[in-house]
């Protein structure tokens, strides 16, 4: 049994579960429940119950960070978070096979281990992730890399316990979700263990290359995405720019790469871009007809463009790579990246 007493309360996490639904299972009685995707309330009125008075004793006799104190559900610290401790809605409240649990972020302070590199991750579905393998045996997690979350913090990098963005993680309502961008950063750090790379991702699935014209939404967003990361981490710099978007809605080819020359462009006019050292690679699509205009990346005569294979790479359903093909591209971006 763990207890704990007002004095160890803690606030409802942002967002909030569902409302109640028939298919909510509440098994330890504590009014939340699983639905099989996510976290949802057991309570009518689908609002979360009220923590108790900080005079109160909390007894939690299932360690799932709820208790009772004889009149209200109430909440005590939430217990270490584990692989176990799975929040595919992204809630704050995840799922350990068993019982709700809390899903305390890895947040990370980076004065006394700083970063070395700061890569953006920018474009279309497949620099938002997918739903693929994970396999933390495989690597997919090092301390080395960190991510800025939706939680407007810098987290440890990890596939299955954070969103990476806001209404995306996990795609189509997966328990993991593999992802380019820290990829990249964790074959940067095993080609030179003495660096450090930290992620800001952004994206946006399906949408056509104008969205990043000049104002535009995404421009709009990234703009401000990467200043706020940056003043968090101390950074001024981003140091890589990947780009994967060109799947589709591009319309005519000549005129798809007119418009990412000139948000080249523009991104070296951004204070956080340094226009003498950044480097802005992007990668190929499975089979969109913009590739050729990628490629051209490579002999624009300038060194800091470039590009990096994928079509050869597998996909789950013909546009997103599957967990394979994701690894080999963040490998091949960091090393057109570092060498």
């Amino acid at each position: 049994m763990n207890s704990g007493s007002g004095n160890n309360l803690v606030s409802i996490p942002q967002g909030q579960p569902s409302a109640v639904s028939a298919a909510c299972i509440d098994s330890d009685g504590d009014g939340y429940g699983w639905d099989g995707v996510k976290t949802c309330l057991i309570s009518p009125s689908g609002s979360a119950p009220a923590a108790a008075a900080s005079n109160s004793v909390c007894i939690d006799s299932d360690g799932d960070g709820y208790g009772w104190d004889g009149t209200d559900t109430c909440l005590v610290s939430a217990t270490v978070t584990s692989s176990a401790c799975i929040d595919s809605d992204g809630d704050g409240f995840g799922w350990d096979g068993h019982r709700t649990c809390l899903v305390t972020p890895q947040v990370v302070t980076t004065n006394s281990d700083p970063v070395t590199d700061v890569i953006l991750m920018m474009g279309q579905s497949n620099a938002l992730g997918e739903n693929t393998q994970v396999n933390l045996a495989d690597a997919d997690v090092d301390a080395r890399v960190i991510v800025w979350t939706q939680f407007d913090d810098w987290q440890i990098g990890n596939l299955c316990t954070q969103m990476w963005q806001k209404a995306w993680f996990p795609w189509r309502g997966g328990v993991c979700s593999n992802h380019p961008a820290f990829q990249i950063a964790r074959h940067i750090v095993e080609l030179d263990a003495s660096r450090k790379v930290a992620v800001i991702p952004t994206g946006s699935a399906g949408m056509p290359i104008r969205w990043w014209d000049a104002n535009g939404i995404e421009d709009q967003k990234v703009n401000a995405v990467v200043q706020a990361a940056l003043a968090s981490l101390g950074k001024t710099k981003v140091d890589l720019i990947a780009w994967s978007q060109g799947e589709s809605d591009h319309g005519n080819e000549q005129a798809w790469k007119l418009k990412l020359d000139d948000l080249i462009a523009r991104l070296r006019q951004r204070p956080w871009f340094d226009a003498s050292q950044g480097q802005f690679i992007a990668q190929e699509t499975k089979w969109s007809s913009v590739n050729s205009k990628v490629r051209e990346l490579g002999n624009d005569g300038d060194p800091l463009t470039d590009w990096v294979e994928a079509a050869d790479q597998p996909t789950k359903d013909g546009v997103h790579w599957n967990a394979a093909a994701i690894r080999v591209i963040g490998e091949r971006f960091a090393r057109q990246y570092v060498y």
